[in-house]
């Protein structure tokens, strides 16, 4: 399947309005030219430089607004190389740095990006000069990359094929950390490098790098989930490049390790493998990106549903107020409150918010031949391409307030019949979903999670649905959670209170939708208001403090922080 024409699609409502929220932060003080190659002192060459110019040259692409910054970042990254062409030291031979390879994923990611967008042949030069200078020699090194603990041990006491990632802590709320396994992040980078150069000695590294990246226990190295989900990420990208099923099969198993292990209560990140210490925006996005990729290879949806969760509640929560993107506690492994840790990470998460909106507006819609298939629902207008032919098509949607979806067609070149395919998630009602064509039923069928109908898209056509959404406790989805415990939701998202104290409702507690349509519900022994963690008019502040999980007793929790 093809994803969304970015070129035509223009998007409204709540992902414009976060989109463009981002994109100024992304143009604040911290991404500014002069502050750039300056700002990092812990010691990752290439990262802040690569991060902020893939958001950059994503955001430009799905918001359509060209970026004040970026061509004067690209601009000054050769003066700010070193004699091979690359970010930071020249490690002596047989010794990579894993930092620095975990950086330059990033720069090699946003090099290929704008050359795809942009075919500066300047920057294809660039991408080269990396791969062979800097990736390249290090496939002895991926061969033996330390994954015994005391192999790991030995290798930082004496150094002799990885400088491993160090100790750090990277402002006042963020605690001394490793990033183990965080040179595997350039699995991400290496991939994309590959798809656009084609080298086979690329490929050939590629296959070293994955083979040594499986066999690693990631639960008892306590591997950072951040730089697990990018690795899938090239995992995947290579498995589309290959076709080689077992790249898809392994793809798969760690997603599926890490949603069983590593998840939140409000579908976030464990930063680690087994230490529930705070979120990573950095990896909350990966799992999105991963879900609804995994979605499209495999059409199952429970991976679709994911998604859904992801979005709605674990990438909304972490998107403040200002734009940026920050660490939260992680609901469930401790206490049943919702809150931030540190407000903003703005030396990594906000930069990865530009991805995560560029692929949001990518999943709008996705095509394959005469078949339109609608995963996700934002307001949008765009021309989609049909093996037949064009069709303008403007979407207006409630969800995930209620199940409303509308299309409206304004142009079509395509005389074809289409199947269109509307995502019915199981917070849904689609048995009972009708779908009308200009005012009068229209024959629908429910498949594989999917509402499906058949229809030639003429100018002037109309077609609406709904598929209703509802209200539902539902208990926790981490097995290592606080026993008994149990969350409320309406569709897709997870309702919270805001209070300083605990409150005890049980599963079968009444509730009333307060009359303002945007899933609000008042506790009626209580008057308290529930209300969705992913609000936009209720973004999260620093000292937001919402309770999200509940149990009828009055057992007290352990409070840990």
């Amino acid at each position: 399947m093809n994803s969304a024409d970015l070129a035509s699609l223009e998007t409204r409502g709540d992902l414009a309005y976060r989109s463009i929220l981002t994109y100024g932060r992304l143009e604040g003080k911290w991404y500014k030219p002069w502050e750039v190659f300056s700002a990092d002192i812990n010691g990752w060459p290439g990262d802040w430089e690569g991060r902020i110019i893939l958001a950059l040259t994503l955001m430009a692409q799905a918001t359509h607004r060209p970026p004040a910054f970026l061509d004067d970042i690209l601009a000054a990254c050769p003066a700010h190389f070193n004699d091979k062409g690359y970010f930071g030291q020249i490690c002596r031979p047989g010794l990579v740095h894993e930092q620095q390879l975990s950086g330059h994923s990033w720069f090699l990611r946003g090099l290929v990006e704008y050359y795809r967008w942009k075919k500066d042949e300047s920057v294809r030069a660039m991408i080269e000069t990396v791969a062979r200078n800097l990736l390249l020699p290090a496939q002895d090194n991926y061969a033996c990359y330390p994954i015994d603990p005391a192999d790991r041990q030995a290798a930082r006491e004496n150094p002799t094929a990885w400088e491993l990632s160090h100790f750090q802590s990277k402002s006042k709320t963020h605690a001394e950390t490793v990033d183990t396994g965080c040179g595997f992040i350039m699995l991400d980078g290496a991939t994309a490098a590959y798809e656009l150069l084609g080298w086979p000695e690329l490929k050939e590294l590629i296959g070293v790098m994955i083979d040594r990246f499986r066999q690693i226990d990631l639960a008892a190295t306590h591997v950072q989930t951040h730089a697990t989900l990018t690795a899938t990420r090239g995992i995947l990208r290579f498995y589309e490049l290959t076709g080689e099923r077992g790249y898809l099969e392994l793809g798969r198993s760690i997603y599926d390790l890490y949603r069983t292990t590593a998840w939140t209560e409000h579908y976030c990140n464990y930063n680690w493998f087994g230490q529930p210490r705070w979120t990573e925006p950095c990896a909350i996005i990966d799992s999105y990106i991963v879900s609804t990729w995994l979605w499209r290879l495999t059409a199952e949806s429970r991976y679709l549903e994911d998604a859904h969760h992801i979005y709605y509640n674990g990438i909304a929560h972490a998107h403040r107020a200002s734009g940026c993107f920050g660490t939260d506690y992680c609901l469930g492994a401790r206490d049943p409150f919702l809150r931030p840790k540190t407000y903003e990470v703005y030396w990594c998460c906000t930069m990865r918010g530009g991805e995560l909106f560029e692929k949001a507006h990518e999943f709008c819609y996705f095509t394959d031949g005469d078949v339109l298939t609608f995963a996700q629902y934002h307001d949008w207008t765009g021309t989609v391409g049909f093996a037949s032919g064009e069709v303008r098509l403007r979407m207006d949607t409630g969800y995930p307030y209620d199940g409303t979806v509308r299309l409206s067609v304004s142009a079509s070149a395509s005389r074809a019949k289409h199947r269109l395919r509307f995502f019915a998630p199981p917070w849904t009602r689609p048995q009972a979903c009708v779908v009308k064509l200009n005012g009068a039923k229209t024959a629908s069928a429910l498949r594989d999670g999917f509402i499906e109908c058949e229809t030639a898209l003429a100018a002037g056509d109309r077609l609406e649905l709904d598929m209703g959404v509802f209200f539902r406790a539902v208990d926790t989805v981490n097995a290592s959670s606080l026993a008994g415990c149990h969350s409320f939701r309406h569709g897709p998202m997870i309702l919270a209170t805001d209070t300083g104290e605990e409150l005890y409702v049980g599963r079968d507690a009444v509730f009333e939708p307060e009359p303002s349509g945007r899933a609000r519900y008042r506790f009626k022994e209580t008057q308290i208001v529930f209300a969705p963690i992913n609000d936009t008019e209720n973004l999260t502040l620093a000292d937001h403090n919402r309770q999200a999980l509940f149990r009828a007793d009055d057992g007290r929790f352990a409070l840990k922080y």
